[in-house]
C-alpha cells in the first residue's frame, strides 16, 4: 500500500455503501467492506480489496475483518438503527481514529454522536440540499466545499470588470471577499502576484464563502 493511501472500513453494503466503496477504491484507498448479507457481499467483492460477510454488531467479527487497522470507518447501515449504533460503538471501542456514521433521523444522529461518531451524515438529505443549491446556483457544480468550513474552492473565468486589471487594482480580497489561489493561462498554472494582470482567457482558481461568490460569479 502506498504511503498516501488510507485503509477505510465500510460497514453496510446497500446502495450507499456500495457506491462509497466504488468511489473510495477509484481514489486508491484500501477498502475493507463488511455486510451480513451474502448477496451484498458478492456484489461488492469486485470493487474492493477485501469483502467479508460478518455481523457488524459482533466486536470479535469486526476485529477479525481488520477494523483495528482502519484509518477511517464508515457505518453505512441504513435499515437497522440499533445495528448502526452498536457498530459505531464497537468501532470506537476498537480504536478506529475516525468513524463516520449514517443517520436516518435527528434522534438517531444525536445517539450516534453520543456513542462517539466523529461525524454524522444524512446521505439523502445532503444530496437533496446539494441538488437544490445546484439548481439555484449552477456555478456551484464547478466548486467544492472545503470540509469543515464555509469556504468553497473552484475555477472560473474572469468577469468583464476584471480583465486588464491587476489583482492590486481590483483589490480582490476587499472587493470580492475572495482569494485568488492560482491562475491557469494557456495550460500553465501559476501563483499570481499583486501586479499580475487578469487576461480574458485565464482560468482563475478562487476560494471564498458562498454568499460572497454568489454576488459576482453569477453575473
Amino acid at each position: 500500500m502506498k504511503k498516501e493511501e488510507k485503509v477505510v472500513l465500510v460497514v453496510g453494503l446497500g446502495r450507499f455503501g456500495q457506491s462509497l466503496c466504488k468511489t473510495l477504491s477509484e481514489f486508491h484507498n484500501q477498502v475493507i467492506a463488511v455486510d451480513n448479507d451474502s448477496e451484498c457481499v458478492e456484489e461488492t467483492a469486485g470493487l474492493v480489496d477485501f469483502c467479508v460477510q460478518a455481523d457488524a454488531t459482533d466486536a470479535e467479527a469486526l476485529a477479525k475483518c481488520g477494523a483495528k487497522e482502519a484509518d477511517i470507518a464508515v457505518v453505512a447501515i441504513g435499515e437497522s438503527v440499533e445495528a448502526s449504533i452498536l457498530a459505531t460503538t464497537i468501532l470506537k471501542d476498537l480504536g478506529v481514529p475516525y468513524v463516520i456514521a449514517r443517520a436516518e433521523n435527528d434522534i438517531h444522529a444525536r445517539v450516534l454522536a453520543r456513542v462517539g461518531a466523529n461525524r454524522v451524515i444524512f446521505p439523502e438529505r445532503d444530496m437533496g440540499e446539494r441538488l437544490a443549491q445546484l439548481l439555484v446556483h449552477p456555478w456551484m457544480s464547478h466548486f467544492a466545499q472545503v470540509p469543515g468550513s464555509l469556504f468553497y474552492v473552484g475555477e472560473i473565468r474572469p468577469i468583464p470588470e476584471m480583465v486588464g486589471k491587476t489583482l492590486a487594482e481590483l483589490d480582490f480580497r476587499i472587493r470580492y471577499n475572495a482569494v485568488v489561489l492560482t491562475i491557469n493561462r494557456g495550460g500553465k498554472r501559476f501563483i499570481p502576484r499583486a501586479e499580475t494582470t487578469i487576461e480574458a482567457g485565464d482560468m482563475i482558481l478562487v476560494a471564498g464563502q458562498r454568499e460572497d461568490l454568489t454576488k459576482w460569479v453569477e453575473e
